[in-house]
């Protein structure tokens, strides 16, 4: 089943100082969430409106928010929030934040919205968030008016409608908001035409006319590098020629391209050219770095051809939701070439070939086998430390298909593919470990998979918001749950996309407004 990529929201609705600290202070409402104590303190993206923070002005500003100054409340908020000129505390930020708020005043909102996003201080709630977003993007807060267009490409708060997130794109850029110039560009680079009834100067100078002198916006660091508006482009699709200058692009677009774009410098591996990131990415499961070298061994790009390891890696890629890879593998087993070439490898007991053919019919693309042939070769490839067969065999264990199902054996063969150096495999049994409430070091399984997770597993990001969603191993947390199910999501993984749907649609109000309207299935 293929599903629908979503775009890379989560990126530019976070703002960057509200990140630095979700889930660090428990219930101690003294304590700020935007900070932790060992982290030097950042200044926000505007001078305050009080430049002063002497005790006499802390007192006025107290005294005129009281008064019902929604100026006052917004600064005070943002003071409390940042720990600026005031003790750090996230309870008194939201409540005079939402004081603003309640005002309708532009910059409050957008700043509630922004918290309502990220589930600071407050439950989780895009559909909030969004309501915020759009009361001050029509208020003529170009922040916001950005904030709205990218919650309607999204299809989960909202349908999406790409002509919608045009239109509050235009209002932003016109603005001369950077962010939303360039993600205006960036539609139109990828085939979007833009509506005829785009808005007219005027309507966008009746839009903007009203301007607020007020406390700053916490700056949200948009970020649209890698933003794909193409929903249905695949950038994993390469040719030869595509490889080789993909992987002479410069570390750091290779690293978001391949999922590491949270490596720390100390996980880096030791060779960081373009082959050296595609190899770290391909072995901590990355599915564009599998699909990368699947397609060069079917054509010989940067690898000697061999079609049996092609068939290895688009298998791979599949079950970590690559569907390209899907594809390309079902047409490359319609070849004689293909079909003769897998026959003799076998014939020979080569682990890559029998693991293919066993992989091949369990996925129901080719059924000239049993289903206790496969398992047969299987084995046969696991006697030969084949780690793949390895981790395949474990899931026929965890899941009772063709052998009794047993966990304890499933286990046992992670952890042979584990000692082999499979992070796939550390993912399972830390994941098994957690959910069966087996494990005797909850904070080491819950690292393995953070660290599994940076180094561009979608398999341990995936895990990651399962543990956040359901409070299995940590803190129950929704939003960390939607960050994580949501980089997973973004790179094609179908498990993610339906919990992360699945989180949406179990808060989604009933308006029409938040209605998802599937795409029709051809008959």
């Amino acid at each position: 089943m293929k599903i629908q990529k979503i775009g890379n929201i989560s990126r530019y609705i976070t703002a960057f100082l509200l990140l630095l600290s979700i889930a660090s202070f428990g219930q101690d409402s003294t304590r700020s969430e935007a900070f932790k104590d060992n982290q030097p303190r950042r200044r926000p993206a505007l001078g305050v409106r009080y430049p002063s923070y002497s005790l006499i002005v802390g007192y006025l500003l107290v005294t005129e928010a009281n008064r019902g100054d929604p100026f006052a409340q917004h600064e005070l908020g943002i003071r409390y929030l940042l720990g600026s000129g005031f003790p750090a505390d996230t309870v008194k930020a939201i409540y005079w934040l939402r004081k603003a708020a309640d005002q309708n005043l532009p910059a409050a909102r957008f700043n509630y919205g922004i918290l309502l996003y990220n589930g600071i201080g407050v439950p989780w709630n895009p559909f909030d968030a969004f309501q915020n977003f759009k009361s001050a993007g029509m208020a003529g807060l170009p922040e916001a008016q950005f904030a709205t267009g990218l919650l309607y490409t999204d299809n989960l708060a909202l349908n999406r409608d790409m002509n919608k997130a045009y239109h509050f794109f235009k209002l932003s850029a016109d603005a001369s908001y950077k962010p939303a110039k360039e993600a205006l560009l960036q539609m139109v680079k990828n085939g979007f035409t833009p509506p005829t009834d785009s808005l007219t100067k005027s309507e966008v100078e009746k839009s903007l006319a009203k301007k607020f002198d007020e406390a700053p916006l916490i700056n949200p660091n948009w970020d649209l590098d890698f933003y794909d508006f193409d929903m249905n482009k695949d950038r994993t699709t390469k040719t030869s020629k595509d490889i080789t200058e993909l992987l002479n692009r410069k570390p750091d677009e290779l690293k978001r391209y391949f999922g590491l774009d949270e490596l720390t410098p100390a996980s880096m591996p030791k060779d960081s050219s373009g082959r050296g990131l595609l190899t770290f990415a391909a072995e901590s499961g990355s599915p564009e770095a599998l699909l990368i070298f699947a397609r060069s061994y079917e054509e010989g790009a940067i690898t000697e051809k061999n079609l049996v390891l092609a068939a290895v890696y688009y298998m791979r890629a599949y079950r970590l939701g690559s569907n390209k890879a899907g594809q390309h593998l079902y047409q490359m087993i319609e070849s004689k070439e293909f079909e003769s070439l897998l026959t003799q490898r076998v014939a020979h007991n080569d682990p890559d070939a029998m693991y293919a053919w066993a992989g091949i019919s369990a996925l129901g693309f080719q059924s000239k086998i049993s289903d206790e042939q496969a398992l047969e070769f299987l084995n046969k490839a696991v006697e030969k430390k084949h780690v793949p067969s390895m981790i395949e065999i474990g899931l026929l264990y965890s899941s009772g298909k063709l052998v009794k199902k047993d966990q304890a054996k499933a286990i046992e063969y992670w952890t042979m593919a584990k000692n082999l150096g499979s992070k796939e495999a550390a993912v399972r049994i830390a994941l098994s470990s957690i959910m069966d409430s087996t494990s005797k070091n909850v904070i080491a399984d819950i690292n393995v998979l953070k660290q599994i997770a940076d180094e561009g597993s979608v398999f341990a990001q995936t895990a990651l918001g399962f543990c956040y969603e359901k409070g299995s191993g940590v803190k129950e947390n929704k939003a960390l749950a939607v960050k994580f199910y949501r980089k997973a999501a973004q790179r094609g993984n179908e498990a993610a996309y339906n919990s992360l749907k699945r989180m949406h649609d179990e808060i989604r109000p009933y308006d029409d407004e938040y209605k998802i309207y599937e795409p029709e299935t051809p008959n």
